[in-house]
């Protein structure tokens, strides 16, 4: 009132006062308004405004930390896709090298024919090089796989994450040990049905879920002891349930006497309960996992839980799940119809190299192929190079692949100008007569694949495909569906493979591309066993080492099993399961070899 009295002005005057009540701390801010009447009379309206401003400061934090968190989403999604574009080209250039080595087969044969009982196999040998390689391969892709981790986990704990739903060989993902610090022997796995239906699931979360709860079986149960998983999909309820069932560790005494509080603070963020944790509070990358894994579940519709019991622990997740639908037998051997052009640009050399190898994977004729971006003209003249040569071609059909970020670098200048592939696409598009338009089926090509990023994509092309490592059968599966729904099959042929480059594809591509497992990895995985039956010839306690590492190849052969061409060969191996080493192991192992060999020989 002070203050209001000794305003002079004559008009309507308004200012803030702040003051601090007495039955409390916080500070209240108070808007008035002063009119004076006459020398001797004002009006004072007072109005308590600390709720406005405390919703605007409210807002103005949000705006900042939406900001924040923007910038960072940039940030991550640049870093990702530099990360993920070079690990896809490291591991095209160890693919290419493993084809090389895989060239010098017959001196392999040769080296063991020659090969006496005491010798031992050398490391720099080819095999010794060749399973150097496999170990980069896998390497490399488990690398890959943290790095996608990273990313999903990042969008999870934002609840900004989007569950896609796609194709899961969930036999596969649990039979997988690598990337487990842990011997393969301690793992068992028993699904029901066995094997298992591929269903229809988001694979990131699946890995995500199963992933954790191995590390920390591993982590906080018996050292070494037994980890099984259990799996099961009920298809009456349409549900997957999975449980990972380890040994006691330290500290699993006071687990059970705390009964189900310890389950529920296991998922709590932040919290740690085991005898290694200060109880402190963490970085979801240091303490969060069984937190963020409740998240993933409830993404997918389901629900994690854990329980300690006197003899051993039990993890269990659960989620609705459907089964995929199998791909008509065709997808298999799809190959594009003769005369289709294949239009591919990447600023990438290595990616321009795979690129090459999509279109020859797809079925486009090497004649036939061009790919673009190894100079700057090219990539700010590639609008214009499309649009003329499809005028230049009436009536042929054109596949066309471009990169997102197509970089237009010509050494020289420190700028750098970034064109968008999938803009690209949108103009020619815009540019082409709608008959010369319906001929074209263009996909954009990307490392990012957030739901903004595909809305996108799809709104510009007539579709997106990921940055995935290369393999010959889901270039098929993935092209197929695309090109049948842009264009329709007739009751044609495709045509006559005269050259029968085609006629292999279910053989040699399904067993070099398909899967994880390469020729070469399961040349190694021979050598491997060849080294351990000359070495540990009569030692019986030695047999689990051998029969570990015969469980392990039989598992590659099972996930390459084109047309059951190993199935007599997966039985032998299975034949020789028992406590002790079979009176005839040799000639059974010399068996099974020579049909991994002859098989590989055949199709190398």
């Amino acid at each position: 009132l002070a203050r209001a009295w000794q305003i002079k002005s004559e008009k309507e005057f308004l200012f803030e006062h702040d003051t601090a009540l007495e039955d409390s701390n916080t500070r209240t801010k108070f808007e008035v308004k002063v009119t004076r009447l006459e020398e001797n009379a004002i009006v004072v309206v007072v109005r308590n405004v600390s709720e406005r401003y405390r919703r605007f400061e409210a807002e103005k934090r949000f705006v900042f930390e939406t900001t924040a968190r923007q910038k960072d989403a940039e940030a991550n999604r640049f870093t990702r896709h530099e990360v993920k574009n070079g690990l896809l080209g490291a591991i095209e250039i160890c693919g290419n090298i493993r084809e090389q080595l895989a060239g010098d087969f017959n001196g392999l044969q040769k080296d063991f024919d020659d090969m006496n009982d005491d010798s031992e196999v050398p490391e720099n040998s080819l095999s010794g090089r060749m399973e150097n390689m496999a170990e980069l391969d896998r390497t490399l892709h488990e690398v890959l796989d943290i790095v996608l981790a990273e990313t999903m986990a990042r969008d999870v704990i934002h609840e900004m994450y989007v569950p896609r739903m796609e194709r899961m060989d969930i036999n596969h993902i649990l039979a997988q040990t690598r990337g487990f610090k842990a011997n393969g022997g301690q793992f068992s796995v028993i699904c029901n049905p066995s094997p298992l239906p591929i269903l229809k699931f988001d694979q990131g979360l699946f890995k995500c879920i199963h992933g954790n709860a191995i590390r920390n079986a591993i982590k906080y149960g018996q050292p070494g002891g037994k980890i099984t998983t259990e799996a099961t999909y009920n298809a009456e309820s349409g549900e997957l349930e999975m449980k990972v069932i380890n040994l006691p560790g330290p500290g699993h005494e006071k687990l059970v006497a705390m009964g189900s509080r310890a389950g529920e603070l296991v998922f709590s963020h932040g919290t740690r309960l085991h005898k290694d944790s200060d109880m402190g509070k963490r970085s979801y990358s240091a303490g969060d996992g069984a937190w963020i894994i409740r998240k993933c579940a409830t993404i997918l519709g389901g629900s994690v839980e854990i329980s300690f019991e006197e003899e051993r622990t039990i993890f269990m997740f659960r989620a609705p799940a459907q089964v995929h639908d199998t791909p008509s037998p065709g997808h298999e051997t799809f190959h594009l119809p003769p005369g289709v052009w294949g239009i591919g640009i990447d600023d990438s050399k290595i990616q321009r190299k795979l690129l090459r190898r999509f279109f020859h994977h797809a079925g486009v004729h090497e004649s036939r192929q061009i790919i673009l971006g190894q100079k700057k003209e090219e990539i700010s003249g590639f609008v214009d190079f499309v649009v003329d040569f499809v005028n230049r071609h009436p009536g042929d059909r054109f596949f066309v692949i471009a990169d997102e970020n197509l970089e237009m670098d010509d050494g020289i200048s420190e700028h750098h100008e970034t064109i968008s592939g999938s803009e690209c696409i949108k103009q020619i598009r815009n540019t082409l007569d709608s008959e010369q338009e319906e001929q074209l089926l263009a996909l954009v090509r990307s490392a990012n694949d957030s739901t903004q990023d595909l809305a996108l994509y799809n709104s510009r092309a007539h579709g997106y495909m990921p940055k995935v490592p290369l393999r010959g059968t889901s270039v098929r599966e993935t092209v197929s569906p695309l090109w049948e729904a842009r264009f329709p099959p007739e009751n044609e042929s495709q045509g006559d493979d005269s050259d029968g480059s085609f006629s292999r594809i279910t053989s040699i591509e399904n067993l070099r591309d398909l899967t994880l497992i390469s020729p070469v990895e399961l040349l190694a995985e021979l050598e491997q066993i060849d080294s351990l039956c000359i070495r540990n010839r009569d030692k019986n306690d030695q047999w689990h080492v051998l029969w570990d590492k015969l469980h392990q190849l039989k598992g590659d052969l099972k996930s390459v099993n084109v047309d059951d061409k190993f199935s007599t060969t997966i039985n032998l191996i299975e034949s020789l399961r028992g406590a002790s080493h079979p009176a005839n192991f040799m000639s059974m192992w010399l068996r099974i070899r020579s049909d991994v060999v002859a098989f590989l020989s055949q199709n190398n």
